[in-house]
């Protein structure tokens, strides 16, 4: 469901469980999710997961006082009550302090049979006895027929649902039993009556076992938050209500409240996503100790018990326990503190082997005992990650490599410090130079115990060295100051783990349960498959069989035609019902092909003729506007033509042709029956609407990259006229002028002789210049009648290119 609501595969998930999950529940359900083929980030308990959906929407309400929440949660099988104290703790994070809010499991309480559930099932019971008052039949015989206890069932589910928002409903079961119907009327009451066990003391026993694990008071509970979908039972509402004497909270989701937790914690996470923390401290439900057997003094053995974890300790934790007197092979075991029910209490068993080996290779340092490191992870699951045995020495060393190393610690700290205040490079550099020489100082130190080292004068050597000793005024040298150093040595331990609560598959095992879950899988598939196709073929039947009755199509078929589908409809029918059920997905496919191939030619035929008057329309509305457009071009002045008398004749020619070919073979359409096959084919009609738009476009696409026609001007009356006006100018300004000479009048009237002269060979190159381009057009024209020529019968889709 989550991978078709979210589109996308899911491969990492939070897996919500009960809290009272033990070890070995906890294991098979990871083992079942690998088998899956998803990758669990963790198991989260329920009642954590809705606190952290209620603390996550509210995170702004929480500070550094304890916030107590009581979360009662009764689903279908269970019912749970959890304390979760919520507060905001400073947590470090890479170097970093930072204040985030934390919900901590204080206590829990719970009832692994208490739930609605149950009482849907005294609900059945009762219902099965109302059937057989009404039926006057057995009890027993009712009870012994599964299919009419689960119709029981079913209807015991919808009728509890119904009752907590009415006082009394009818139930109502067809065909219980030999096709006897139910029909009774069931009130509240009479259903809290048969439920009086379980709405009485049970309903509070979780909420005690809570109070008695966290050691919390009912005055130091701020809220009571009530969760799961059985607590919208209003008797069990009542109930609370009175034991808490406070309002009930129903701020959660009792149905979506621990999923949307749990899809929190999974994208902080996830990589792909980026949340803001919130910290998640679950507690253990039960304890676990460590049973293990030491030799006394006497040679005797001796059973022993350490407790690793209690009750309500907190989880994610690791822990070390050291056994002090065992110099030799030994194992312990892991197991519950206390009895569970149903439920082994032994978890695993430790042995180890190396521990004598390990004691004599280091016989001469003081031995610290065997120690063990456990550690339950975030999915309340324990392990053992190492065990080795642990010695201490005493070494010398030089007072001077003490002080390096306090100097070298208080240089690191001062390096962190000076980050935040942007140093640099060089000085980085520098101090990286000096960490790396005390590096090499104090290897050089640790090495030199059993090993003598020749001094060299730091001359000779090229660099400034410390000697090793220090030398004095009169050239005598003293030896360093000598202080005892402990050093810590660990030694593994080979460890072997032994399942024993729930024996871990092998191999081998695990293969075949893969390979029998993709068995199963393809089977499923295929499956679905053939029911997909099947469901497919008995529509078909169905619908045609419907269509063969109505008018459009029984008018365009023969008696003969629709007899012959009818039976091969029948006959396909029989066989669905009756004998295919170990049909294979081909044999369905193969049937739904047959009667497909029989029915073609029915099915184009009606919609030839439904489908006819639409494309006539749209031909003659084009038949239209071709004309329309030819009008146009035709009554376009000589200036304004751009087509020819041939393109102009082609679309003349072809529109009168489409409109005689229209009426024609509409005409023969007509005289023939509709039964028979069609002359006047929807494939005919696009072919003369394809004709049409062709030669529509092409000259559309003409018009539309033709150039207008420019007007020629006569350049010599042009000129003359402009030789006139500038001879009348120069008349003018000579009349008016005055102290001018015979011979400068003279000058000035040849003068503009001479300009008129230039004017006109200026006006030349002008009138040049503008025909050349008209050249060019004609040019281009006269290539698109060409290649209009060449690509007439081109589709329409072309032309719209070019």
């Amino acid at each position: 469901y989550a991978e078709e609501a979210s589109k996308q595969p899911i491969n990492d998930c939070v897996i919500t469980v009960p809290p009272y999950f033990t070890q070995a529940e906890r294991r098979a359900l990871l083992l079942a999710a690998d088998l899956a083929k998803l990758k669990v980030l963790q198991l989260i308990n329920t009642n954590t997961a809705f606190s952290l959906n209620y603390g996550v929407f509210r995170r702004k309400d929480f500070n550094t006082t304890l916030t107590n929440i009581l979360f009662y949660d009764m689903g279908a099988s269970s019912t749970t009550a959890t304390i979760a104290s919520y507060q905001l703790v400073k947590t470090k994070d890479r170097g970093f302090t930072e204040t985030n809010p934390q919900v901590t499991i204080k206590g829990v309480g719970y009832d692994r049979t208490l739930g609605g559930l149950e009482m849907q099932i005294r609900l059945r019971d009762h219902l099965a006895k109302l059937f057989a008052e009404q039926s006057k039949k057995k009890l027993a015989d009712i009870t012994s027929n599964h299919r009419a206890m689960a119709k029981l069932f079913k209807e015991a589910g919808r009728l509890k649902k119904v009752l907590s928002a009415n006082s009394e409903h009818k139930a109502q079961v067809e065909n219980v039993m030999n096709d006897i119907d139910l029909k009774a009327m069931v009130t509240r009451e009479e259903f809290e009556n048969m439920c009086e066990d379980l709405l009485s003391e049970r309903i509070t026993k979780p909420i005690e076992e809570a109070f008695v694990s966290s050691g919390y008071t009912m005055s130091e509970i701020d809220s009571v938050i009530i969760v799961g979908g059985n607590t919208r039972v209003p008797k069990i509402q009542t109930v609370l209500q009175k034991y808490f004497d406070k309002e009930l909270s129903k701020s959660i989701n009792a149905d979506e409240g621990a999923a949307m937790g749990a899809a929190y914690q999974a994208a902080y996470l996830s990589k792909g996503f980026k949340v803001k923390t919130f910290t998640v401290k679950d507690a253990n439900l039960y304890p676990i100790q460590v049973d293990f057997e030491r030799e006394t003094d006497e040679g005797n053995k001796k059973s022993l018990s350490r407790t690793l974890f209690a009750r309500n300790n907190a989880f994610p934790q690791k822990k070390v326990l050291t056994f002090n007197k065992h110099s030799k092979d030994f194992e312990f075991s892991v197991n519950y503190g206390s009895k569970i029910e149903d439920f082994s209490t032994n978890i695993f068993n430790v042995s180890l082997k190396g521990v004598s080996e390990a004691i004599g290779k280091h016989e001469s340092e003081d031995s610290k005992g065997i120690k063990a490191h456990f550690r339950m992870d975030e999915s309340g699951l324990l392990t053992v990650d190492s065990v080795e045995a642990v010695f201490e020495t005493k070494v010398e060393s030089d007072a001077e490599e003490v002080g390096n190393i306090v100097g070298d610690a208080i240089s690191k700290f001062g390096e962190s410090i000076s980050k935040l205040f942007g140093r640099t490079d060089d000085e980085t550099l520098l101090e990286k130079a000096n960490e790396t020489d005390s590096t090499a100082t104090n290897d050089t130190t640790t090495n030199a115990k059993n090993e003598t080292t020749d001094q060299k004068p730091a001359a000779e050597e090229g660099v400034n060295k410390t000697d090793a000793t220090n030398t004095t005024t009169n050239g005598t040298q003293t030896e360093p100051k000598k202080e005892l150093k402990i050093k810590t040595i660990k030694e593994p331990i080979d460890t072997t783990v032994v399942v024993l609560d729930l024996p871990t598959l092998s191999d081998d095992l695990l293969q075949q349960s893969r390979d029998k879950l993709k068995e199963l899988d393809d089977k499923e598939g295929e499956k679905l498959k053939r029911d997909k196709v099947k469901n497919t073929l008995e529509s078909f039947i169905v619908e045609t069989k419907v269509k063969l009755e109505e008018e459009e199509y029984s008018q365009s078929t023969t008696d003969d035609e629709k007899t012959n589908i009818q039976t091969q409809l029948s006959g396909a029918s029989d066989w669905l019902e009756y004998e295919s059920d170990g049909a294979e997905v081909k044999l369905f496919s193969d049937k739904l092909s047959e009667l497909k191939a029989l029915t073609k030619a029915l099915f184009e035929r009606v919609k030839e003729h439904r489908e006819r008057p639409e494309m006539l329309g749209a031909l003659n509305n084009m038949l239209n506007i071709s004309a329309m457009f030819y009008g146009g071009a035709v009554n376009a002045s000589a200036d304004d033509q751009v087509f020819t008398e041939v393109e102009l004749q082609t679309l003349k020619k072809l529109i009168d042709d489409t409109k005689a070919w229209v009426e024609t073979s509409t005409a023969d359409q007509n005289k023939m029956a509709k039964s028979e096959s069609p002359k006047l084919t929807l494939k005919s009609i696009a072919e003369k609407m394809g004709a049409l738009d062709r030669e529509v476009k092409y000259m559309l696409n003409k018009a539309r990259i033709t150039p207008p026609k420019k007007k020629v001007v006569d350049t010599e009356s042009a000129d003359k006229k402009e030789g006139e006006e500038g001879s009348d100018k120069n008349k003018t300004s000579s009349d008016e002028s005055t102290g001018e000479t015979p011979e400068e009048d003279n000058k000035s009237k040849d003068e503009p002789k001479a300009e008129a002269k230039d004017e006109t060979i200026s006006d030349e190159s002008i009138k040049l210049e503008k025909l050349e381009p008209s050249i060019e057009v004609n040019d281009n024209l006269e290539d698109i009648k060409q290649h209009s020529d060449d690509s007439r019968g081109q589709t329409a889709d072309d032309h719209t290119e070019l």
